[in-house]
């Protein structure tokens, strides 16, 4: 558990509800390469709770369907 964290206790251990909210920095804050979701490419958190490389990822991660970009 770091200083961020809130933690509860369940059934006499302590745990996270949602995650630790450092979970993608390490021990000197610096953030450190994970695995992405869907497609499991390695990438580096740029913030906090981000589990997926991409935008495309994000979205089939989440059923989500991707926006279309068009110019207006």
């Amino acid at each position: 558990m770091c200083n961020s964290c809130e933690a509860l206790v369940i059934n006499g251990v302590y745990c996270h509800e949602t995650g630790c909210p450092n979970s993608h920095l390490d021990h000197e804050g610096n953030p450190y390469p994970v695995k992405c979701k869907e497609c499991g490419t390695e990438f580096v958190p740029e913030e906090k709770g981000q589990t997926c490389c991409s935008h495309s990822c994000f979205c089939a991660y989440n059923g989500f369907p991707e926006e279309i970009d068009e110019e207006v």
